[in-house]
C-alpha cells in the first residue's frame, strides 16, 4: 500500500523537479483534483501538466491524520509563484484511493502571511 507520505512526496518531487512522471504512476486515469477554496477541479492530465508549470514549487511539513487503504487525510505547507507574486499556504488534504492510485484529491488552502 502506498502511504500518504509517499503520495505527498510524489507531488513534492513533481513540483521541485517540474517533472510530471512522479505523479503519472500514482494518479488513476479518472483522477480529479479539487481545489475547494477556488471551486476549481482538474483532470488527471490537467494535474500532470500543472505540476510542471512552476506555480507550486514545493510542499513540506506533512501532518498525516488518517492513512488507510481507501483514503488519506492531513495537512501540508505549500509555496510557489503566481503572476501576482510569491505565495505560501497551509493546506488540508483529503484523498480517496483505490489500490496504489489516487482517484479523488481535495485540497483546501489557507494563505499564510510571513
Amino acid at each position: 500500500m502506498t502511504t500518504a507520505t509517499e503520495f505527498l512526496d510524489a507531488f513534492n518531487n513533481a513540483f521541485v523537479n517540474k517533472d510530471k512522471s512522479y505523479l503519472d504512476s500514482i494518479l488513476a486515469d479518472n483522477c480529479k483534483i479539487h481545489f475547494t477554496g477556488l471551486n476549481e477541479t482538474m483532470t488527471r492530465q490537467e494535474t500532470l501538466d500543472w505540476s510542471e508549470t512552476g506555480f507550486c514549487v514545493g510542499i513540506d511539513d506533512y501532518v498525516i491524520v488518517h492513512d488507510t487503504a481507501e483514503s488519506i487525510a492531513g495537512t501540508h505547507a505549500a509555496w510557489g509563484k503566481a503572476a501576482d507574486g510569491e505565495w505560501k499556504s497551509k493546506c488540508f488534504i483529503f484523498a480517496k484511493k483505490s489500490g496504489d492510485k489516487i482517484t479523488e484529491w481535495y485540497v483546501h488552502a489557507r494563505p499564510l502571511d510571513e
